[in-house]
């Protein structure tokens, strides 16, 4: 830990395929929302990697309660789905439950919303 009390790391997973959610229509696009329902605030780390251990994305941002200054909302946008898979890594310093509500709209080539994820859905890990 980093010597603030009660700090610790929690660890989100989910590997990103074109047939994640099992629909007839592959999913090409993600948006990732991540959401603050805290009155504390936390870094957040979402990094994407591809099988032979390339860095696809990386985002570093800082969430939490408006009187930190800080945004409650962070969406990204757009990223790539096929079928050479990746894994999705979401890293946050701060995991008392609930606080960090992610969501993952899955969407067609066409845009449209075939399905959403949370982070129930997804593999925790925590150290």
């Amino acid at each position: 830990g980093n010597g603030r009390e009660g700090k610790y790391v929690a660890v989100y997973l989910l590997v990103m395929h074109e047939s994640m959610l099992q629909t007839a229509i592959p999913v090409r696009y993600v948006d990732i929302e991540v959401a603050w329902v805290g009155d504390d605030e936390a870094d957040v780390f979402i990094g994407g990697r591809n099988d032979v251990g390339g860095e696809m994305y990386r985002y570093l941002f800082q969430i939490g309660s408006e009187h930190h200054g800080c945004l409650r909302n962070y969406v990204i946008p757009n990223l790539d789905v096929s079928s050479a898979g990746w894994e999705l890594r979401i890293i946050t310093n701060y995991s008392r439950p609930y606080h960090l509500a992610v969501r993952l709209y899955c969407r067609s080539a066409y845009g449209q919303t075939l399905g959403v994820l949370t982070e129930h859905q997804m593999t925790k890990l925590a150290d």
